[in-house]
């Protein structure tokens, strides 16, 4: 190499430390095309630097993108991000990952994946104003779970799923649930039902969402276990969630009830089949056979049935307790009740069935295990409050 051509890159050096990507782009690229050979290492970073500041920082075309960022990959290998802040491979490929996954496409995405070796990605989560902003780590975890799932391999979402579990040390917004859905979910894929079983209840301890019930309640009807998935059933139909974002789990419940009580299966499958109407949607082959009147269908009126069945299923065995409000938060979410039996039992102002939670309040109330995320370990809150005049 002449003096002449280790001045100019060292030219593109100072260049670009000084900002003047298109110039320190224009010397690399010169060099590389006419002679790459003359490149060394740190020239080589530099010149996948410039590219990353002039095509893929905030690029916009994606076929611009794909092919500077297959360039970055092909000039440099990926840094440890543990040991230092900044490497041009990672931030190229990570800006093709975000574009993917807002894309959604999932398979392109775990080709990209691939490309990172998870065990060179930081931990380091930021903050802005009152939001905390995953690690790099955690979004290559989010993206690969997705996109394994997504695309139905299913025992590599189990393999990274339990990677992010056993090596991310922060979770944000809890993401460590997330990774157990995906096992779960994964594991009923692979006729593993017992053991999605075993993930979905550490998913229920922190999420009491409809359809992780309803996710418990199929396993279990899978297993041929229908008193089980009645019970998980129940607490998927009893959330105020919008009945159009529940329909299938209608369809479930008359698969679960068609044969333990047909007319109650037969209201559920009505409300489906109305829900589906609504929108214009296809309906499984297997009801096409049932004595369903379109035209006399009220939603309500089937809504208020079926959650009236449900209310009575789940406190039929329960006992009524009684007692008085005797602490409300500060945020005025929840509080707590003492029992006419002295014990102090944590409540949600949402489980007030009949007006507002107030101080001195005599109300009737159920009780059901719950899980405090703050003490982590089990423990007992009130249900279906009503205030006693």
């Amino acid at each position: 190499m002449t003096k002449n051509i280790r001045k100019e890159l060292n030219e593109a050096k100072k260049a670009y430390q000084s900002k003047n990507y298109e110039d320190a782009l224009n010397i690399y690229e010169k060099h590389f095309i006419e002679n790459p050979e003359n490149l060394n290492e740190w020239d080589k970073i530099f010149y996948s630097w410039s590219l990353y500041q002039i095509y893929i920082k905030d690029c916009e075309d994606e076929d611009k993108l794909f092919q500077v960022a297959e360039t970055v990959t092909d000039l440099i290998e990926q840094e440890d991000l543990t040991k230092k802040p900044v490497c041009a491979y990672t931030f190229s490929v990570f800006k093709v990952l975000d574009y993917l996954y807002a894309q959604k496409d999932y398979y392109t995405l775990i080709v990209w994946l691939e490309k990172i070796d998870s065990s060179l990605l930081d931990q380091n989560r930021y903050e802005k104003g009152d939001r905390v902003f995953r690690s790099r780590k955690e979004k290559y975890f989010d993206y690969a779970t997705k996109s394994y799932f997504e695309c139905d391999d299913f025992e590599r979402c189990i393999e990274v799923s339990k990677e992010a579990l056993s090596s991310l040390n922060k979770y944000t917004n809890n993401s460590d649930i997330w990774y157990r859905w995906r096992i779960a979910k994964s594991l009923k894929e692979l006729f593993k039902n017992k053991e999605a079983l075993i993930y979905l209840n550490e998913v229920l301890k922190v999420k009491k969402d409809w359809f992780v019930f309803k996710e418990i309640a199929e396993n279990y009807y899978i297993l041929k276990d229908c008193k089980k998935a009645q019970k998980y059933l129940c607490d998927a139909v009893l959330t105020n969630d919008p009945i159009r974002i529940k329909v299938n789990l209608y369809y479930l419940a008359y698969k679960i009830l068609k044969d333990i009580n047909p007319d109650i299966a037969h209201k559920h499958i009505e409300l489906f089949y109305a829900i589906k109407m609504e929108n214009d949607s296809k309906v499984p082959e297997d009801i096409g056979d049932l004595l369903i009147e379109e035209e006399h269908l009220d939603k309500k009126v089937l809504e208020r049935e079926i959650k009236d069945y449900w209310t009575e299923f789940k406190f039929k065995d329960k006992k009524l307790q009684y007692g008085t409000v005797t602490k409300i938060f500060e945020h005025g979410k929840s509080g707590f009740i003492t029992s006419d039996d002295n014990e102090s039992v944590y409540f949600n102002v949402y489980e007030f069935k009949e007006g507002k939670a107030s101080l001195g309040q005599y109300v009737s109330f159920f009780t059901e295990k719950s899980f405090d995320k703050t003490k982590n370990r089990e423990s007992v809150r009130a249900i279906h409050i009503k205030a006693q005049l």
